[in-house]
């Protein structure tokens, strides 16, 4: 619904077709230069595949990352969200994540959201970004706030889905202009 929306609302050419990039491929991810990666818990990659993302940020390539919140299993609201960002944390130890401030113009490139990226279930931490030093070009950003959910309409937000997909057009505009 992302990709349909994001073709019925702008000019960008859309592939409707998805696309599974595997992070121990490097020539796989660098022609795929926007990657979505979410999950429900925590994760552990192995050293080629953490090497792999870095060089893949450090080269231009970008990274959402959307905590998928679980309700059947109690304290797993932003585990996704944590492992992400201590993972890249780790792999940019001088460079930090860090909330990005809501008068970041990826809150209002396309759309505005005055509070920031919209919140609709777990632990509501904000957007966490990592600034490329030096542009403060945003490399990756991670929400906690089931984002993506909101991109397959499964009612479960039903008048908030279009906010969601409205966000995600915010992401892939600002990506597409950095």
């Amino acid at each position: 619904n992302l990709r349909r929306k994001l073709q019925e609302l702008t000019n960008i050419n859309v592939s409707m077709e998805p696309k599974v990039v595997r992070l121990d491929d490097f020539d796989d991810m660098v022609r795929n230069p926007f990657v979505f990666m979410t999950a429900s818990g925590m994760f552990k990659l192995p050293e080629n595949e953490e090497k792999n993302m870095r060089e893949f940020l450090e080269r231009g390539g970008f990274i959402f990352a959307d905590d998928c919140h679980d309700e059947s299993r109690p304290g797993n609201q932003d585990r996704f969200f944590r492992t992400y960002v201590e993972l890249i944390n780790r792999l940019f130890p001088d460079n930090q994540m860090r909330k990005i401030p809501f008068d970041h113009e990826l809150f209002h490139i396309y759309y505005d959201f005055e509070k920031g990226a919209p919140h609709f279930q777990g632990v509501p931490h904000g957007a966490h970004g990592l600034f490329e030093p030096g542009t403060g070009r945003l490399m990756t950003i991670a929400t906690p706030g089931d984002e993506h959910c909101a991109w397959c309409m499964q009612g479960w937000y039903s008048e908030n889905d279009l906010e969601g997909i409205k966000f995600g057009v915010n992401v892939i505009v600002y990506f597409l202009s950095h």
